[in-house]
């Protein structure tokens, strides 16, 4: 057995409990990669992942151990490695690694997206016709303040009526009428395991009512939502689906360029929304830190530019993933978004 598969096999719940996280009820725990009171990342040890339920992050052991301890995955495989196999005895790790982390996580928890590990889902046709109806009854809703106010802010994030309409955005205008319809034509199991309502039997965006949909060959295959406006200490701006795995935003338009044409990878389907209506063929990824290998084949094709926010992480990605990129042959290269501009559809909606 290879380092990687040996590696995978370590107990994350003693790696958890280790890193000085408590177990609560249900294997629980409070999620080091977003601000909450109550524990919402739940340890799967059976297969020894871990998803969180209040911002989506999921992975195995090893992307865990690599977000607290602020490492890549290749050196957290190591240290992890080091320190609970036995066998490995490498010369470039030394022990007392696991010490510092500790002290570094009961002190101020690192926050960040990890590789994902989707091999626990399997998606069937009937999640796209739940994630369909929802759409139906929000956009058959009554109009209210919510969509009111939530088209006003899409509007100053720079978007047009055609652009919206085109990417088939809506709001839930009413929560409770949009969770009793669905309660009533779906078993709860189905909307739990499509991801569309938590384990309380509740739809999962009480408080992101922009909800943005992902399509693949004209169907809905995934949601996002978001808040309206700004997110605050308690709230994050956006919700993903609970215990699905991310997919590309706009994949569809790879269907429609040809061969050797540029396409832009993006973080945010925001961002992505706005290189579509300046006229440049783009995908999402959900965040630079979201990325799948399996995805690869789908950019053979073509000449990749990874257009990412303008950070240290953004720009981070761009290189890890030009590197990545070539060992697939696949040509790419980097735009950065101008001094002053956080991201692209900031640059987009502001220049002069």
């Amino acid at each position: 057995m290879d380092l990687l598969s040996l590696a995978r096999t370590i107990d994350i719940v003693r790696v958890v409990t280790d890193l000085g996280y408590e177990l609560h009820e249900n294997r629980k725990i409070i999620c080091p990669f977003h601000a909450e009171k109550t524990p919402s990342l739940v340890i799967y040890p059976q297969n020894n992942t871990y998803h969180c339920f209040g911002c989506g992050k999921h992975g195995d052991v090893i992307s865990f151990y690599a977000g607290v301890a602020g490492l890549d995955y290749t050196p957290a495989m190591h240290e992890l490695a080091f320190n609970y196999l036995p066998e490995y005895q490498p010369d470039l790790y030394k022990r007392g690694q696991l010490k510092k982390i500790q002290s570094a996580v009961l002190a101020k928890p690192e926050k960040m997206a990890l590789p994902s590990d989707t091999s626990a889902y399997v998606y069937k046709p009937l999640y796209s016709d739940i994630y369909e109806e929802f759409q139906r009854i929000c956009e058959a809703q009554p109009a209210s303040e919510v969509k009111t106010e939530a088209w006003e802010y899409l509007l100053t994030r720079g978007f047009t009526e055609t652009t919206l309409r085109k990417f088939r955005i809506f709001t839930v205008n009413d929560y409770s009428d949009a969770q009793s319809q669905l309660r009533r034509k779906y078993n709860l199991l189905d909307l739990q395991e499509c991801g569309l309502f938590n384990e309380k039997g509740n739809l999962i965006f009480y408080r992101h009512p922009i909800i943005i949909p992902y399509y693949r060959k004209g169907r809905v295959v995934f949601l996002q939502g978001r808040v309206i406006r700004n997110a605050s200490e308690t709230v994050s701006r956006y919700q993903f689906l609970s215990g699905v795995p991310v997919e590309l935003f706009n994949a569809d338009v790879m269907d429609l360029i040809k061969t050797g044409q540029t396409l832009y990878l993006t973080e945010g389907a925001f961002d992505c929304m706005t290189l579509m209506q300046e006229g440049m063929p783009a995908v999402s990824l959900g965040s630079a830190t979201m990325f799948k290998r399996e995805w690869m084949k789908q950019f053979r094709r073509f000449e990749i530019c990874f257009y990412f926010d303008n950070d240290a992480a953004g720009q981070k990605a761009a290189r890890e993933y030009g590197d990545l990129f070539s060992q697939y042959r696949i040509s790419t290269r980097t735009k950065t978004v101008k001094e002053g501009y956080k991201d692209v559809n900031d640059y987009f909606s502001k220049r002069e």
